[in-house]
């Protein structure tokens, strides 16, 4: 079996509810996630050599068909002892829950349901009809339900206040895409600094980072993965949102608008050509979009992001030229979109950058008290990295994509940012971030590299 790679903590929840349920009691869990997060991947990783049903559900097909696929998987799965027991297919879903739950009396049973959300089309009130038969006919029985799906809205639906599972399930796991520090474990074998690059392209998506070539350079993974038309990051994007949103709500509109540049709401308004507030908000509550503050603030008026750093690749240096890509000028496109991918390469370092600034805060090396992130002011000052102690800035950070070492100027550029700095302490300390930390003799601040940021 392939390695299961940095879900440690999520199999082990798996785990320790299906001891329950192997115990007698009953155990339901929820695991959604984005397309190629690895949900499928994990639970076939937990499903193996348990006594299981692992059924996936397919887009437009009839309630009936989809019972009648089930159907055929249980005889698939479970063969002779379910036998004589399937002289036809499920009538309805009731009656096949209620079926799995039988089964479960005799020997522990793991039923995953993968894309649940797809039988929405055939069964709008499934959620609602799984609560009622888990409420009403699951006692004792040695069983654990798995309902997972890639539309994230839908499913968060479905757990909230308002939804058909709300409070049900003893298990609820979201999987998102890697941060850049755990998503090392998949490319171990290259220079840090090619690390993020392929990252910065990739996200923390783990089927796009295991089609990046660690025997090839940058640039000929970059043609083989992102500017050729059979490049898995070419049309991924477009079915991981289509998944979970529709079109029709004018979500890739607001998305590219992010993605061109536009962070403002009345710039991302502008640029989309439409009322945005519903769809905005709808994007962030799903994870798509963050909204960003200044560190320390409360009244600032917020900044808006693409949160996926694949996503944000593809909306702020692909999409635009995608047909280009497609019709075999990819080659062109690498050149033409080369400054659009070293910015976007350089906001994810300083997200990156971030991150590490936040460890060393838990390791000790800055104060444990520390809030950490970025600030700006308008349009006259922006601070990559900002660390307030108390009430009081007390480091400042800055974060450049470069190979030259440092030098005393660096220093002096940073100092003058102190004054914009909100309550800065007496003795602010200055931090650095460069792809190789290097710095001139003498350099009076601590600078760290790309190996420090994810090793």
């Amino acid at each position: 079996m392939v390695e299961l790679i940095g879900r440690d903590q999520e199999l082990a929840d798996l785990e320790g509810s299906w001891a329950q349920a192997r115990a007698g009691v009953p155990r339901l869990a929820v695991v959604w996630g984005r397309r190629r997060v690895g949900k499928t991947f994990l639970l076939t990783h937990f499903a193996a050599a348990k006594r299981a049903v692992y059924f996936t559900a397919t887009r437009q097909d009839s309630s009936e068909r989809q019972l009648e696929r089930l159907t055929g998987r249980i005889r698939e799965q479970l063969g002779d002892e379910v036998e004589d027991l399937l002289a036809a297919p499920f009538r309805d879903w009731e009656s096949a829950l209620r079926f799995l739950a039988r089964l479960a009396e005799t020997a522990p049973l793991l039923v995953v349901i993968d894309e649940a959300p797809r039988l929405l089309a055939g069964q709008p009130d499934f959620a609602d009809l799984v609560s009622a038969v888990w409420e009403n006919r699951v006692r004792d029985q040695r069983m654990m339900l798995v309902l997972t799906g890639s539309a994230v809205s839908v499913m968060e639906d479905m757990l909230g206040a308002q939804g058909g599972l709300h409070r049900r399930a003893a298990l609820e796991l979201r999987l998102d895409p890697f941060a850049a520090r755990e998503a090392r474990a998949f490319l171990p074998d290259i220079p840090a600094a090619d690390f993020l690059t392929a990252y910065a392209v990739c996200g923390g998506y783990p089927l796009h980072l295991d089609q990046w070539d660690q025997a090839a350079d940058v640039a000929t993974n970059l043609r083989q993965l992102a500017y050729q038309p059979a490049g898995i990051l070419v049309r991924d994007a477009l079915d991981i949102i289509g998944e979970d949103l529709d079109w029709r709500g004018g979500y890739e509109r607001v998305l590219a608008a992010i993605g061109f540049g536009a962070r403002r709401r009345s710039r991302i308004a502008g640029r989309a050509q439409q009322r945005i507030d519903h769809t905005l908000e709808r994007l962030r509550r799903a994870g798509y979009v963050r909204r960003v503050v200044p560190v320390g603030s409360v009244a600032a008026d917020p900044l808006y992001e693409i949160a996926d750093t694949y996503l944000a690749f593809w909306f702020g240096v692909l999409r635009d030229d995608v047909d280009l890509i497609e019709g075999g000028q990819g080659a062109a496109v690498l050149q033409r979109t080369a400054a659009r991918l070293d910015q976007h390469l350089g906001r994810v370092f300083e997200s990156a950058c971030r991150d590490h600034a936040v460890l060393l805060a838990r390791a000790g090396e800055l104060p444990g008290d520390m809030i950490i992130g970025r600030w700006w002011r308008d349009e006259t000052a922006e601070i990559d990295v900002l660390g307030i102690s108390g009430d009081q800035t007390a480091m400042l950070g800055e974060c450049r994509w470069q190979k030259a070492p440092l030098t005393s100027r660096d220093v002096l550029e940073l100092q003058r940012k102190i004054n914009f700095a909100p309550e800065p302490a007496a003795d602010v300390r200055l931090l650095f971030w460069t792809r190789t930390g290097a710095v001139e003799p003498g350099f009076p601040a601590r600078a760290y590299s790309a190996a420090d940021v994810v090793s």
